[in-house]
């Protein structure tokens, strides 16, 4: 387990930007995972496919905290061709441990170690199942 919480994970559960509600959202998303009970609750603003207004309130280990980091800091301006690409390259590390991100998003490589641990993936994959009804995937 400890090559899950590394240094780069835990420092990173201490800069969760857009930790704000945002008062008059066009969606609300709550996911909660049902392995560990990690809880991430997701206002929204969309305007002509782009995320415009974000605001999170987690509620989740370590590992669901440092992936709503990354994420959070990458989806204000995120459309949902970008979104799809980065949902699928991360679903498909969190099965293998192959990691291939484009540079802005090489941070969620830091999660590889995941895919050994089933337990941990739902509150990894919070984030991404958030924006997946955000954008209607």
């Amino acid at each position: 387990m400890a090559e899950l919480y590394t240094k780069e994970i835990l420092r990173l559960t201490t800069r969760i930007p857009l930790t704000e509600r945002l008062a008059a959202p066009d969606i609300t998303v709550v996911k909660t995972s049902r392995l560990c009970g990690s809880r991430l609750t997701a206002d929204a603003n969309v305007k002509d496919g782009v995320i415009t207004h974000f605001g999170q309130e987690v509620k989740a280990c370590a590992l669901g905290q440092a992936t709503a980091a990354i994420v959070g800091s990458h989806v204000i301006g995120l459309d949902k061709a970008t979104f799809e690409d980065i949902n699928t390259r991360f679903r498909h590390m969190v099965a293998t441990g192959e990691a291939d991100f484009p540079e802005a998003w090489a941070d969620l490589a830091l999660l590889a170690p995941v895919k050994d641990h089933p337990g941990r993936k739902g509150s990894v994959m919070l984030p991404f199942d958030v924006l997946a009804e955000v954008f209607g995937v």
